[in-house]
């Protein structure tokens, strides 16, 4: 059984990745468009396994849980998976748009 802050370090690993993955899609263009290279792709790859990691940690915590704390818990799960789902639209965008384009 995991520990208590275990099970709410997968709560919380879904929203920091999305934020780091906004902060360098905000970023990442301008240095792939100077470099011809393409490395918001891979990053926004990295933090959605991050965030899947996440989800994967909470629900092996809620073992220990009681009805009631299930019910929070899938309430996490669901607002992790809305950041999983933004962290892979913003690959797709990023596959689809050019770094260049303005």
């Amino acid at each position: 059984m995991t520990t208590l802050p275990n099970r709410f370090a997968g709560f919380s690993i879904a929203p920091l990745a999305w934020a780091l993955t906004t902060q360098l899609g905000q970023i990442l263009p301008y240095a792939d468009c100077a470099a011809r290279t393409n490395w918001t792709l891979p990053v926004c790859g990295g933090g959605a396994a991050l965030s899947v990691w996440g989800v994967i940690i909470a629900v092996d915590g809620w073992r220990g849980w009681s009805t009631s704390q299930r019910k929070f818990g899938q309430a996490f799960l669901s607002i992790a998976v809305v950041f999983v789902f933004a962290i892979c639209l913003q690959g797709a965008a990023s596959m689809l748009l050019s770094p260049c384009a303005r």
